[in-house]
């Protein structure tokens, strides 16, 4: 019998920061089943990161879909998907967002501090681990 026990609603990912520091986090199928499946085939995502007042980080990620169990309020390591502007979003803080996301996971909380620092330029890369 394996040690690893694997679980089919939280999938595991790897979040990279400039090819250097590297976060894990999850994405968790229940939030937002129908996001996760698109995320999941168009995995990995690598792109350019914006900074917005150390609130939250954005990526751009075109996934054509939409809204799916929509929420505004989100705590600090939460990762959500704006169908309107096609971002995937890293809260860096607890935030009241005004446009309605899906949620689909989170980071862990020692990441939150590597991401607090990123600015215009730098590349983040997600991936499935």
């Amino acid at each position: 019998m394996s040690e690893k026990i694997v679980s089919v609603s939280r999938i595991p990912i790897l979040i990279t920061i400039n090819n250097v520091i590297d976060l894990e986090g999850e994405l968790v199928r229940h939030l937002s089943p129908l996001t996760i499946k698109r995320i999941i085939s168009r995995l990995p995502i690598t792109n350019l990161v914006n900074n917005f007042q150390n609130n939250f980080i954005q990526i751009k990620f075109e996934l054509d879909i939409g809204i799916e169990k929509p929420k505004t309020i989100f705590k600090k390591g939460d990762i959500a998907f704006s169908p309107i502007s096609n971002n995937l979003c890293i809260f860096l803080n607890n935030f009241v967002h005004k446009q309605q996301l899906n949620h689909v996971g989170f980071i862990k909380e020692d990441g939150i501090n590597e991401l607090l620092k990123t600015k215009a330029g730098d590349f983040i890369s997600i991936r499935k681990v």
